[in-house]
C-alpha cells in the first residue's frame, strides 16, 4: 500500500466513542449518555449510546461492546448497576485492552479512589455532574494525566437539549427523562441531590416550553421530570402546568415530583383542569413525625401536606405515588405504623414503601455511628438494622413491603380497598403484617408468583383469619380479576356459581331491541359483542351494595364496565 493512501486511512478513522448504560428495566433509560452525546458533537468522534438493563447476562453485555470495538468506552454509574459494572471491567479490559475506559455518575463520583483501587486500568473517572469534564476530556482525546477530573459545570440553561428526533425513536418503548431545574432548595440528609456543590438553577422558562414542544410533536408516551423538588418554584412550576394543558396532543403524560407543602390554592385552580391521566405526581413523605423530620433535614408540615393531598385525591384527575422511608432515625417499629398507616391512609394510587440507603457523599453517612446503622457494603447501601430497629424487625419490614406492592399497587385493587374499609379499623399496618407473617408461616414466597397463586393464598388467609368476610372476599378478588384479565376463564376458586353463557342469553333476551342489538344503560350494542364479553356475578349482598350499586352483574365492553340488573 503506498504510505500517502496508508496516511488517508489512518487519518480519516474516526475515534469510537460508546457511551454506555445500565438500567434497571427495560422501560427506563440513562439522560446523562445523551447530553454527554450532544456536548461532543462539534467534534469529529463516531459516538453511539448503547443501553441494555441488569437483567441481562454480563457476557451478553460484553460480546455487544466487543462487536462495536470501541477505542473509548464510557459507563454512567448508580447505585443499581455499579456490582453489574464490576463484573463487567475487567472482562473488557481483558478483550479491549486498549480500550480507554471513563466512569461518571453519582456512585463513582464520592468514591473514585476506592475504584481506581480496584480497578487500575480506569482512564478516568468524571466527578459530579459531567457535561464541561467530558468535553475538556474529549478535548483532549481522552488522554490527561489526572485518573479523577472535575470541573465546575455549566449552569444548566447553557447545556444543549439532550434529544434527536432519532433517539427518540430508539426510545420508542423508554421513558424519557427530562430536567428543567437541577439542584434541590432542601438538604434531606440521605439525598446526592442535598450536597452544597448541587446548586439550584433554572432553565429559562422559553427554552423549557421550546423543549416540551419537541417531546409533544413526537406524541412520545412518558416524560418524567428529574427537577428534585418541580414546585420549589411556583412562578416557574404554574408557567408549566399551564402551558402543558393549553398545548395536550392528548397521548403524552408527565410524571412530577412535588412538594405538598408548596401547592397553594392558584396551583389548584390550575390543576382541577387537568385531564385523567395527564400528570402523575410522585410525593415523598418519608415520615409524619417531626424529631425525624427534624434529623434527615427534611422540612415538612405533615398536617398542610396531608390536606393538600387529600384535596389532590378529591380532583380525581391525577395519579398520586406517595413515599415512605423505613430505617430512619427515631423510628422504631410503632412509628413506623403510624406513618405507615396516615399515608396509606390517605388511599393514594400507588404507595411506596421504601428503605433507606445510606450513599457515599450524603450527610447521613457520617452520622451513621450516631444512629447506630449497619448497612450493606455493596450497592444499593441499604440499612439493615439501627438503634432503633433490629435484623428482624427490618426482614419483617421487607415482607411487609413485598406483600403491599403485590397486592396495593399490582392487580388487587379491590381486595385491597376492602381490607381498608372493613377489615383494617385504622391499623393497615397491622392487616398487611398478618398477611406477611401468613405467607411466611406457609412457606409462600411473592418472588415470581403468579395472580392466581398469591389470589389463592389470600383467600386462604381470609377463610383462617375472617371467615366471615370470605365470601365477600371472593366476590373482591372475582372483581380483581375480571378487571385485569381480558380472558373469559375464570379460575375455579373464585368461579361463581351461575353460569356465564345462561346469564347473557338471559340479558340478551330481557333488553333485545332488533335481531341483531340490544339496549344497555342506554347504549345499543351488538349481541355478538355480549356473546363474547367477559362476565361478573356478584354472589354477596355487601359486594353488590358496596361497589356495584345493587347490580348483580357487570360485563366488560372494550375495557368499559357495564353494571347490569
Amino acid at each position: 500500500m503506498p504510505k500517502a493512501l496508508f496516511y488517508y486511512i489512518l487519518h480519516d478513522m474516526k475515534t469510537t466513542v460508546l457511551l454506555l448504560g445500565i438500567n434497571a428495566k427495560f422501560i427506563h433509560s440513562t439522560l446523562s449518555l445523551y447530553y454527554l452525546k450532544q456536548i461532543i458533537k462539534s467534534y469529529t468522534y463516531d459516538v453511539t449510546i448503547f443501553e441494555t438493563t441488569i437483567n441481562n447476562q454480563v457476557q451478553e453485555t460484553l460480546k455487544s461492546i466487543i462487536a462495536k470495538q470501541p477505542d473509548v468506552c464510557c459507563i454512567a454509574v448508580y447505585i443499581w448497576n455499579a456490582t453489574y459494572i464490576k463484573k463487567l471491567l475487567p472482562l473488557l479490559h481483558a478483550n479491549l485492552p486498549q480500550c480507554k475506559v471513563v466512569l461518571g455518575g453519582p456512585e463513582v463520583s464520592y468514591t473514585s479512589n476506592s475504584w481506581l483501587t480496584q480497578f487500575p486500568f480506569i482512564d478516568s473517572i468524571i466527578q459530579g455532574p459531567g457535561e464541561k469534564s467530558f468535553e475538556y476530556l474529549a478535548h483532549h482525546q481522552f488522554s490527561i494525566h489526572e485518573k479523577i477530573l472535575y470541573y465546575p459545570n455549566y449552569h444548566v440553561n447553557d447545556i444543549p437539549f439532550p434529544y434527536t428526533s432519532e433517539d427518540l425513536k430508539s426510545l420508542a418503548n423508554h421513558y424519557i427523562y427530562y430536567e428543567s431545574s437541577r439542584g434541590c432548595p432542601y438538604s434531606c440528609s440521605y439525598c446526592i441531590s442535598s450536597r452544597e456543590d448541587q446548586k439550584l438553577q433554572f432553565k429559562d422558562i422559553q427554552k423549557v416550553y421550546n423543549e416540551l414542544n419537541f417531546f409533544l410533536n413526537h406524541k412520545v408516551r412518558m416524560v418524567k421530570f428529574v427537577d428534585r423538588t418541580f414546585n420549589c418554584n411556583p412562578t416557574h412550576s404554574r408557567a408549566l402546568f399551564t402551558y402543558l394543558l393549553e398545548h395536550n396532543n392528548n397521548h403524552t403524560q408527565f410524571h412530577f415530583e412535588i412538594h405538598p407543602d408548596l401547592l397553594f390554592d392558584e396551583d389548584f385552580d390550575i390543576l382541577k383542569d387537568v385531564p385523567p391521566q395527564y400528570f402523575q405526581f410522585e410525593i415523598g413523605i418519608q415520615s409524619i413525625h417531626d424529631d425525624t423530620l427534624h434529623a434527615i433535614h427534611r422540612k415538612m408540615d405533615w398536617e398542610k401536606a396531608r390536606e393538600n393531598i387529600r384535596k389532590l385525591l378529591h380532583l380525581q384527575n391525577i395519579h398520586i405515588h406517595l413515599d415512605m422511608i423505613c430505617g430512619l432515625p427515631y423510628e422504631h417499629m410503632e412509628r413506623i405504623k403510624n406513618s405507615f398507616n396516615a399515608i396509606l391512609g390517605l388511599q393514594p394510587h400507588y404507595f411506596q414503601m421504601g428503605f433507606l440507603k445510606i450513599l457515599p457523599g450524603t450527610d447521613i453517612d457520617t452520622k451513621k455511628y450516631e444512629y447506630g446503622i449497619q448497612h450493606e457494603s455493596n450497592p444499593p447501601y441499604t440499612v439493615t438494622k439501627n438503634t432503633w430497629l433490629s435484623q428482624e424487625d427490618m426482614q419483617l419490614l421487607h415482607r411487609i413491603e413485598r406483600v403491599v406492592d403485590s397486592l396495593y399497587n399490582h392487580n388487587f385493587k379491590t381486595t385491597s380497598l376492602m381490607l381498608y374499609r372493613f377489615i383494617a379499623k385504622d391499623n393497615l399496618f397491622g392487616i398487611y403484617k398478618s398477611i406477611a407473617n401468613f405467607f411466611q408461616e406457609h412457606g409462600f414466597a411473592l418472588y415470581a408468583k403468579g395472580w392466581e397463586s398469591i389470589a389463592r393464598m389470600l383467600l386462604e388467609f381470609f377463610k383462617q383469619h375472617y371467615p366471615e368476610y370470605s365470601k365477600f372476599a371472593v366476590d373482591c378478588l372475582r372483581w380483581d380479576w375480571f378487571v385485569k384479565s381480558n380472558n373469559k376463564w375464570v379460575p375455579p376458586f373464585i368461579r361463581s356459581k351461575g353460569n356465564p353463557n345462561t346469564i347473557k342469553e338471559m340479558i340478551i333476551q330481557q333488553n333485545r331491541v332488533s335481531k341483531q342489538e340490544l339496549s344497555l344503560n342506554n347504549k345499543i350494542i351488538p349481541i355478538h359483542e355480549i356473546q363474547r364479553s367477559q362476565i361478573f356475578i356478584a354472589e354477596s349482598k355487601d359486594f353488590m351494595q358496596w361497589r356495584m350499586d345493587n347490580h348483580r352483574y357487570a360485563i366488560k365492553l372494550n375495557d368499559i364496565v357495564l353494571l347490569i340488573d
